[in-house]
């Protein structure tokens, strides 16, 4: 992964946005949530190898898969949840901004009830 060039084109995109913000602020949003979307792509392209070595080590245990899975959900969440409420904060929506991030904190409770069961039938099992 090229980090300058992603910090680059970052930084023009931004200054774009901004020069473009003074004469169209409506094309504005749309540079900077096309320019986030470009670089969550390349990112997660870049990663590819990360998710592959995580994966290798959740095939090498059944009980670690599982939990590997919820873990892979929960990054995904975060990460989509964070680009839509930067996206509306970017936009002046900071009301919207804070809808996004609590769908998101819901959704990562959702992914993680089933690790709330496994962990009370061990309270149960040390208990009884």
């Amino acid at each position: 992964m090229n980090i300058t060039a992603i910090a680059a084109f970052a930084v023009v995109a931004a200054v774009l946005a901004v020069m473009l913000r003074q004469y169209k602020p409506e094309y504005s949003i749309v540079l900077s949530v096309a320019a986030g979307v470009f670089l969550l792509m390349f990112v997660v392209a870049a990663a590819a190898p990360i998710v592959d070595k995580i994966n290798e080590i959740m095939d090498k245990s059944a009980a670690v898969s599982q939990y590997g899975g919820v873990l892979i959900k929960a990054l995904g969440i975060c990460l989509i949840s964070q680009m839509a409420c930067d996206a509306c904060t970017d936009a002046g929506e900071t009301s919207l901004a804070s809808k996004a991030e609590l769908a998101g904190k819901i959704a990562m409770v959702l992914v993680a009830l089933p690790l709330f069961d496994d962990i009370l039938d061990v309270v149960i099992k040390l208990l009884g």
